[in-house]
């Protein structure tokens, strides 16, 4: 409660910090990173077993590009917008003042520790809030580099980092914040809403569900098989955006089964779990609620196609499961593991029935060279995102807006999306002159009204 009242009362005075101060923290945020980018390496390695390389690729780069683009931005974003008035405000000028929410509590996920933390995060001390950043207790070693990072760049009246298990959450959700922004399971962003509502702050909910990919007969398969297993085994499958359940055509159904299998072997290797670009899971109760997943589908029919062992380090071998259906825990529940349901089909119309009877997604997946394909898909599902002929990258792109959909999220960030989203759009309306608007003041005398009626049946297109 300390650390709160310490952000608290310094609010105003970061909601009111120029563009240069803004500019600078977030350049020496940038050079800070950079600085620790080996020892953020060595973190992920320690906490999960992640390649340095791919903490290169998915923590350390999209962070520090997400930067330069803010920076880039922010001094057009930080300007006011300009509005156009009818006849009715004339003598007005109108516009809207982009200003800061206040408090804002970050609430972060153990997946992406260092990304998932810190884009939030960037997106909001540039909009001006003050912040406090509560990031998962399964990255103690990841937390630890995180600490020294903030700290080397932020006083503590502009960003507070408090470790803590699920308990230490629910006490920070006991305060008044501004706003909220969490990332994670659906079931906990309910939590977060209700937690949220007695203050009624603000949220913003990153969350997840079960992201399909459809794969038609008419595409490159090769080319479909290489980006489905890249966007599925990438951080062991733990990625909120990840294909979580694979509809492919009947007629190459078999064919592209052995192309996913072969896409396996030339990334990972014969044993994916000894290889060091291939991610651990990141504890054992994960593990074993794979593991259960699979032994559920197996009893029910399934069958399972798995590249290598498992290793007890918590290496999970990439698997696919086949003859499945919905009966199966595998496709009720989120996977966040580097398993893939496979789902043969014969109509896209039943397909893309079949998905919207479903909770939304948080991304929708199609490979198609058919626009027609597409644009069906596109029309007759909803999503947060939907990638055409690719996956995940649409998430770190920085002129689109990423967000869920239904009871995959609410609200958007990254970009110029993200700063509004951590913002109060105020209106501002401001005479410079009287224009006889006091005419229409009461008392409202006949002859008030009868200039009323005419102006709704001659001149409403001025209104």
């Amino acid at each position: 409660e300390r650390a709160f009242h310490v952000v608290d009362d310094n609010k105003y005075s970061l909601m009111n910090s120029s563009y240069k101060f803004r500019k600078d923290k977030l350049t020496q945020l940038k050079n800070t990173l950079i600085k620790y980018s080996s020892q953020i390496q060595d973190a992920l390695e320690k906490d999960f077993g992640k390649s340095r390389a791919e903490t290169i690729l998915t923590e350390v780069l999209p962070t520090i590009g997400l930067i330069n683009y803010t920076l880039n931005n922010l001094k057009k974003w930080m300007r006011p917008t300009k509005v156009g008035s009818s006849l009715l405000y004339l003598g007005t000028k109108s516009y809207i003042s982009y200003e800061a929410k206040g408090n804002v509590l970050i609430l972060c996920p153990w997946n992406y520790p260092v990304n998932l933390t810190l884009a939030p995060f960037i997106t909001s001390f540039a909009a001006g809030n003050t912040n406090i950043i509560k990031p998962s207790e399964f990255t103690p070693h990841t937390n630890k580099v995180l600490r020294l990072i903030l700290t080397d760049v932020f006083a503590t009246n502009e960003v507070q980092f408090i470790e803590g298990d699920a308990e230490a959450a629910k006490g920070l959700l006991n305060l008044a914040f501004d706003h909220i922004f969490f990332t994670g399971s659906t079931q906990v962003g309910s939590y977060v809403m209700r937690s949220a509502s007695k203050h009624l702050a603000s949220v913003t909910l990153e969350l997840g569900g079960k992201s399909p990919v459809i794969v038609t007969e008419n595409c490159n398969l090769e080319d479909a098989a290489e980006k489905i297993v890249w966007g599925k085994f990438l951080n062991a499958g733990q990625t909120c955006v990840a294909p979580d359940y694979l509809y492919i055509h009947d007629k190459v159904k078999d064919q592209f089964i052995s192309l996913l299998m072969l896409q396996i072997t030339k990334m990972y290797g014969d044993n994916p779990t000894s290889s060091a670009d291939y991610c651990g899971i990141i504890n054992s109760n994960h593990f074993k609620r794979l593991s259960s997943l699979l032994e559920n589908a197996t009893k029910l029919g399934a069958s399972i196609k798995r590249v290598g062992e498992h290793r007890d380090n918590l290496k999970f071998a990439p698997t696919l499961v086949t003859n499945c259906d919905f009966s199966m825990d595998i496709l009720q529940e989120e996977i966040f593991g580097p398993i893939l349901p496979v789902i043969g089909y014969s109509s896209l119309e039943a397909t893309c029935r079949a998905i919207s009877e479903k909770d939304n997604p948080l991304s929708l997946y199609i490979f198609s060279k058919d626009k027609s394909e597409v644009e069906f898909v596109r029309k007759f599902t909803t999503s947060g995102g939907l990638g055409v002929n690719e996956l995940i990258l649409h998430v770190s792109h920085k002129e689109l807006p990423f967000g869920g959909a239904g009871k995959s999220g609410i609200g958007r960030y990254y970009g110029q999306e993200g700063f509004r989203e951590f913002s109060n759009q105020r209106a501002v309306l401001k005479r410079n002159f009287n224009a006889g608007l006091s005419y229409f003041y009461a008392p409202y005398l006949k002859s008030k009204y009868k200039l009323m009626t005419q102006v709704i049946e001659r001149f409403n297109r001025f209104l």
